[in-house]
Parts: C-alpha cells; structure tokens; sequence
C-alpha cells in the first residue's frame, strides 16, 4: 500500500502560512499585584516564541532562553553525577508493547501521543522509566549492584487538553529531570532522604520556595485509575507517611492525586495567577518492578523484587524557568543570565577599547554583548536595563586611559570604577557560587 501524495501549496496558501509564521501570540493578563506572567517575560525578554504553525504547547527557545535551559540543566546533570547518578540516553518513543508491560498503554493512553509506524503501535513517551528498567534488565543483578540510580535529562510528550497549555508552564513537549532508583526494601529510606537531601539543596541554589503534598490514591475510584491492589497501595502508603514523618516534613495529605502505580510526594507552589501546580515529585512504586519481573539475589542467594523510587530533582526545565521568570520577574540571577554584562562605548573614539574589553569577556566565558551604536549613553543603558542585563560595562576616554571599565550593577544607581581583570574575578566567583 503506497501513501497518496499529498497536493502541493498554491501560492495563496503558501503565503498565508508565511504570515502566520511570523506571528508571535504571546499575551497574557497581569498576575496577582500586577506582576508579568512568564508569557509577557518570554516575550519581552526574547526567550521564547509559540506559533500557531508549529502548535500549541510547543515552544521555541531562543538563543537567549536556550542559555537558561542549557544552564540549568548543566548545574542539574554535574549534581547528580556527584551524588552517585549514572546518565542513560534513551529513545522519545516505543512501540506499544512497552507500555502495555508499564500499565502507560491501559491506565494512561489518552494522555499519550499514538503513533502507526509501518502498520505497528507506537507513542511518545510520556516518562523514562520503563526504558531504564530495560537497562536494568540487560544482565542479572545481585543486592551488591543496588542502589542503581539512573538519570536522564529527557525530552517528554503528553497529550494535554488545549485550555490547559499556559506559557512555559504546561507543554506538550517538555524537558524533565528525571530519575529512577531501584533499591532493596531496607535501602528505601536512606534513598528517600538522599533523594530529599538533593532536592532541598536544589530548592536553595534555586531560592524556589514550594510546600509538600502527599498524594494517595482514592480507594472508592473505580475508573482503572490505578492499580488494583488494595494491601499494596496501604503499606506504600503507610511506608511513604513513616519516612516524611521521621524526616519531620510538613505536608498536606491529597487524596486521589498519586499516579497510577504508586503514592507520590509533590512539591507545590503557586505561579502569578494563583493557580497551584506541582514543580517536583518523588513517587515509591510497589507495582511497576513486579510488572516488569525486575529482580536481584539477595545475600543469601534468594531472588527478591527491588523498589523503586521515581524522582524529579529540578523537576521540568521549562516549568522552573517559568517559575524563575515570575518570582524574579525576569532579573534572573548572574549566573542564570543570557546575557551577564553588556559592554557600552561613550563614543566612537573609544570603540576600539570596547570592543577588546568584550572580547576579554567573552574569552574569560562570561555572556556579553557589546553596544557600540552611535544611540546616547542614557539610551543604551535603558535599553540594557530593560533587558535585565546583570552588569553595564561602560567605557570612555577616562577608563582607556587608565585601562580601567566603569561597573554599574543592574539593581544599583553606583558606579565603580576598576581593572577589567578584578571584575572578571568578581563576576566569575558570582557566578561559580551561584550568588542570588
């Protein structure tokens, strides 16, 4: 059977989604105290675009908002290296088979984007984990191979309802960290507090300020939301409950919001609007290693089933940047900043000055755009302001002469004058510390 060839654009249509191409729809109302939404940052900033061409829930990141993902994800990715985690690399889709095994394909389908590849079932993944337990069962394993604690940076897909897409905040496609640790029953709560030791250190270089919730499921709910097994669901339960109470952790109970195969620990908070969503989450699962016949000896040669801990750790990239976006209404830290210092020339006879002290900047890897326009001192440093550039770099005949550069930092009407090299020091410990 051959696919029909679809007709060719006429000119008419072809010029019409040329129009439509170049339309950016980024509006949003002002949130809670007039604060900016992540869409309005997004736009005005020149992090993000969304098309009606490409789709909705399907944003594209700019060079500028690619800088912020690609430094998060780096600071997320070299933390858990150090902590233990070993990075896996697994495809963005499957045949149907897999999620049949997972219970995705039975308890989870219409969230799930379906694919006919050569007459075969398949779909996007909308999580990991099922791909990192075939890693785990590439080769027989004993209790001395556990805890195995598998990462990803992955790129996800779910099938969320249009009036439910907002912003960076909920996609169609989206970027987690994610993470799997397959342990034994007695290693599951020094693995708990481990996963909550990484997260809590992630929340304060992040300044993210969230509220737990302990999320279980409805035992009356009879619409295959989960997994029956009613002893297995009350003693994960119980098993979760004991570990944040030990770890003294604040928490809301939620009844009827754990995932299909297991309770879940989600970490809340609230975007401009007031609307409650979740940012990270750390589930235990008692269902998906039986599902998957996943198994280890144990000291004395007994074949057991391990547990699993799913855990996010910055959670969804997109997500944190929206967050980040909003509670600093896009004057991210240095670090964070696409663009951290923008060079200024008072006039043209010192161009040439700026242009090399961009340069050491830029070699010295900090961000730095230089604007050497004939636009008045006032205009550029407007515009750099405007655009939440961490520091103004400004540069006449004064610091030629002395081969110095004028500092304005971006919250501060101060100005300091010093040698480039001292700056470049300054800047690069603000950075490497992760200063707020």
């Amino acid at each position: 059977m051959t696919n029909k060839e679809e007709p060719a654009l006429t000119d008419k249509e072809r010029n019409m989604l040329w129009k439509k191409l170049s339309k950016i729809k980024m509006q949003a109302p002002r949130g809670e105290n007039d604060l900016k939404s992540n869409v309005e940052l997004g736009r005005d900033l020149d992090l993000y675009i969304v098309n009606d061409v490409i789709g909705q829930g399907l944003p594209l990141l700019t060079p500028k908002g690619a800088t912020i993902k690609r430094e998060i994800e780096r600071f997320t990715t070299d933390e858990e290296l150090r902590r233990g985690y070993e990075y896996t690399s697994t495809p963005i889709m499957a045949k149907a088979d897999l999620f049949k095994i997972s219970g995705h394909w039975q308890h989870y389908k219409k969230d799930m984007f379906v694919l006919d590849v050569g007459g075969e079932d398949y779909a996007l993944r909308p999580m990991t984990c099922p791909f990192q337990f075939a890693l785990f069962k590439r080769k027989p394993r004993t209790h001395k191979d556990l805890p195995k604690k598998y990462a990803e940076i992955s790129t996800l897909f779910r099938n969320e309802q249009s009036g439910e897409l907002r912003g960076l905040t909920r996609l169609r496609q989206f970027t987690l960290a994610d993470a799997h640790i397959i342990c034994t029953p007695e290693q599951l709560e020094e693995e708990f507090g481990k996963v909550m030791d990484l997260i809590k250190h992630i929340m304060e270089v992040f300044n993210i300020e969230v509220w737990y919730q302990f999320s279980k499921w409805d035992p009356k709910n009879k619409n295959d939301k989960y997994i029956n097994n009613p002893e297995a669901w009350e003693a994960s339960q119980k098993s979760m409950k004991k570990i944040l109470d030990k770890a003294k952790i604040k928490y809301v109970e939620a009844e009827g919001e754990a995932a299909f195969y297991g309770p879940k620990l989600d970490l809340q908070y609230k975007d401009v609007y007031g609307k409650e969503d979740t940012l990270i989450t750390i589930q235990i699962d008692f269902a998906l290693p039986e599902k998957f016949n996943l198994k280890y000896l144990d000291k004395d040669g007994k074949e057991k089933s391990p547990m699993i801990i799913h855990r996010s750790s910055t959670g969804a990239t997109e997500r944190v940047i929206a967050y980040l976006l909003e509670k600093t209404q896009g004057n991210l830290p240095t670090w964070l900043n696409p663009i951290q210092t923008k060079v200024m020339n008072m006039n043209d006879d010192v161009k040439d000055y700026a242009i090399k002290i961009n340069q050491k900047l830029q070699e010295a890897g900090i961000r730095t755009q230089l604007d050497s326009s004939n636009n008045s001192m006032g205009k550029k440093a407007r515009r750099a302001i405007t655009e939440k550039v961490s520091y103004l770099v400004t540069v006449g005949e004064k610091e030629k002469a002395k081969k110095q550069v004028a500092i304005r930092a971006r919250d501060s009407e101060k100005i300091t004058t010093m040698d480039l090299d001292k700056f470049i020091s300054k800047i690069k410990k603000e950075i490497e510390t992760k200063t707020k």
